[in-house]
């Protein structure tokens, strides 16, 4: 999985990547995944987007980046 994190803290990316590291192991899916998650364009939100082998998602949302990593992981599971 390639993961792309923009605009967040070094301690806030890994927590990020550590919680979709936990969805892969658990959705057993194979094949190309990618994942990017930057600041909106619109002032509070985040911008999210998964591509794999179902296609492509993106979702845009407003949050704390203290509960980025779970929401991140939460969408994410969600294209498994």
């Amino acid at each position: 999985m390639e993961v792309v994190i923009e605009g967040v803290s070094d301690i806030v990316t890994k927590q990020i990547k550590r919680a979709l590291r936990r969805v892969c192991k658990d959705s057993g899916r194979p094949g190309e995944w990618r994942v990017l998650v930057s600041p909106s364009e619109i002032r509070g939100e985040w911008d999210l987007g998964v591509r794999g082998p179902f296609g492509r998602h993106f979702v845009s949302f407003t949050t704390d980046t203290v509960h980025l990593p779970a929401l991140v992981a939460e969408h994410v599971r969600a294209c498994f």
